[in-house]
């Protein structure tokens, strides 16, 4: 995958060989993001990657809606981030060869806001906002908004306990006035 193919790339960007995108003129990334391989990326109608982002092997953002995944999150291996599904609810045919007029689909704006973190073999349905700093669990299937800087586990989602905000937000400030000294 070549960067230039993408509508914007920041700096210090590693996208391995083997991730798959579609859409990549849909598709910005911003400064200090890993895309480890076997990573699917659909652009839909726009996916925007913030700074210091790091998507694991086998995850997927996907669906043809919008994305926006903003900066610090962690999207674990097989986590699979929807922007729009075939909604099976007998108003129309499913699957991406039926004509779009015969179709139920739904689309929307999925946002993973700052701190974010989506554990392995997590699901987010298509519309969801995750509020920031908030934690969801390995298996957990999330189908609608989340508090900030709450722990999410289960199917659906449930908050299980708070999350302190303090230190993280105090070293992404530092981090981003480019403070790198390790105390």
């Amino acid at each position: 995958m070549h960067r230039e193919a993408l509508h914007a790339c920041g700096d210090d960007v590693t996208i391995y060989e083997w991730v798959r995108i579609v859409g990549a003129d849909q598709i910005t990334i911003r400064d200090h993001v890993i895309v480890d391989d076997f990573v699917f990326l659909q652009g839909g109608t726009g996916l925007s990657i913030g700074s210091y982002v790091h998507i694991a092997s086998y995850a997927s953002i996907t669906g043809g809606g919008e994305g926006e995944l903003q900066d610090f999150v962690g999207i674990a291996a097989g986590a699979r981030v929807f922007t729009g599904t075939d909604v099976p609810d007998g108003t129309g045919l499913a699957g991406p060869r039926i004509p779009e007029h015969m179709r139920s689909v739904q689309r929307g704006r999925t946002v993973l806001e700052e701190h974010v973190f989506v554990g392995a073999n997590a699901v987010v349905l298509p519309g969801v906002t995750i509020g920031q700093g908030a934690v969801i669990g390995a298996l957990s299937l999330v189908t609608s908004d989340i508090e900030p800087w709450t722990v999410n586990v289960g199917t659906p989602t449930r908050t299980v306990k708070e999350r302190p905000a303090g230190r993280m937000l105090e070293l992404a400030d530092r981090l981003r006035d480019g403070d790198l000294d390790p105390r």
